[in-house]
């Protein structure tokens, strides 16, 4: 079936509801574009897919500040944050004083 959608001068697209329930876009989706002679391929891509999360962590401060250490050394600072802020919530929680690192 073939359908007609609108472009906006935006250049924003509406991809057809029968489209988009085939595809099973039922939220956010990305597309990547690729010009193939006069015509333009759409890829899709939903949250599902992991290429829709490229880039996600691009300015993140906390990979750039892990940048260049070895994978273990990252797990295990990350591991030991993890457990001190747990057990900071839980003496908190209980009315006791945070642990001394």
């Amino acid at each position: 079936m073939n359908y007609i959608a609108s472009i906006t001068s935006q250049g924003q697209i509406t991809i057809p509801k029968p489209l988009r329930d085939q595809f099973g876009i039922l939220g956010q989706a990305k597309a990547h574009l690729v010009k193939k002679g006069d015509k333009i391929e759409l890829k899709l891509y939903t949250p599902h897919d992991l290429e829709f999360w490229y880039g996600a962590l691009k300015n993140n401060p906390i990979v750039k500040a892990n940048k260049g250490k070895p994978l273990q050394q990252i797990i295990e600072e990350e591991s030991a944050a993890f457990e001190k802020a747990i057990a900071d919530n839980v003496a908190e929680e209980m009315g006791l004083p945070p642990l001394k690192e």
